[in-house]
């Protein structure tokens, strides 16, 4: 069974679970990753690739080139960010994931109250700000945010503010519940 029809069925068993609220309804979970754009690694590559070719007879430009292309490399993926955005009936939560892994979360990093559409910006990875964070999101996903959006408009706000008070009070009773728990 596909992730969607596991979220609309109302299957918790996505690692993404740990980190929301017993009352939270997930729409959809969209991966997204900060930093330079995605497609900045391949232009650096092509461009290192046909300054190598055209310069077949200066090995120390050939050198250079390929230095840089892997000091660039290296900075580009050490700059991107993954995130995992899940989108609720009235909230964003921004999880961090690793690269390699997407879809499996390993921190909450915020929770963030929508009060306006997303406005995706760009073709094949649409830039969308979440918070102060500037993120890209693949074109696949551009229909889940598209939506996410629809459900905002239709949704009045006294609905939303209610389910992001409700997350608040749950999350306060289990940190109040918590407080004694450790041993001494």
């Amino acid at each position: 069974m596909g992730l969607l029809k596991r979220l609309r069925t109302g299957d918790r068993t996505h690692p993404a679970y740990e980190f929301l609220g017993e009352g939270d309804h997930v729409h959809s979970l969209v991966p997204a990753q900060g930093g330079l754009h995605p497609f900045s690694l391949l232009v650096i590559s092509v461009g290192a690739l046909a300054g190598i070719v055209l310069t077949v007879d200066l090995p120390w430009v050939q050198i250079s080139l390929i230095s840089t292309t892997v000091f660039a490399t290296a900075a580009v993926l050490t700059m991107s960010r993954y995130r995992l955005l899940a989108l609720t009936d009235a909230d964003v939560v921004v999880m961090r994931t690793r690269a390699l892994r997407p879809a499996k979360p390993v921190e909450l990093l915020s929770r963030i109250e929508r009060v306006e559409p997303f406005g995706i910006r760009g073709s094949a990875w649409g830039q969308i700000f979440v918070g102060t964070e500037k993120l890209w999101v693949h074109r696949r996903y551009h229909k889940h945010l598209d939506e996410a959006d629809a459900l905002l408009v239709a949704a009045p706000r006294s609905m939303r503010a209610a389910s992001s008070t409700a997350y608040r009070a749950a999350r306060a009773k289990k940190k109040v519940r918590n407080v004694g728990g450790r041993h001494r």
